[in-house]
């Protein structure tokens, strides 16, 4: 599933690299640009990089679409009731 995206999207979000060896090197986030503004905040890029980086790591690791779907509906239903 990962490197489906189309390109325009993948240019819009980083992956985070942290400079020094941490633990969470390895949790496939995103890097979260700084913004300066409430508009900038609401921007694609920073939107779409936060939600991943607050998905759990079950949900990000997942190899297939199916499941992909399937366990990132079941947490959004958990969080809604």
């Amino acid at each position: 599933m990962h490197n489906d995206a189309p390109v325009y999207l993948c240019e819009l979000v980083c992956p985070y690299q942290p400079t020094r060896t941490q633990r969470s090197a390895n949790n496939n986030m995103l890097q979260v640009k700084r913004t300066r503004t409430k508009a900038g905040d609401c921007s694609f890029a920073i939107a779409a990089a936060s939600l991943w980086n607050n998905l759990p790591t079950v949900i990000k690791t997942c190899d297939n679409l199916t499941s992909y779907k399937r366990l990132l509906k079941t947490h959004f239903f958990h969080i809604a009731y």
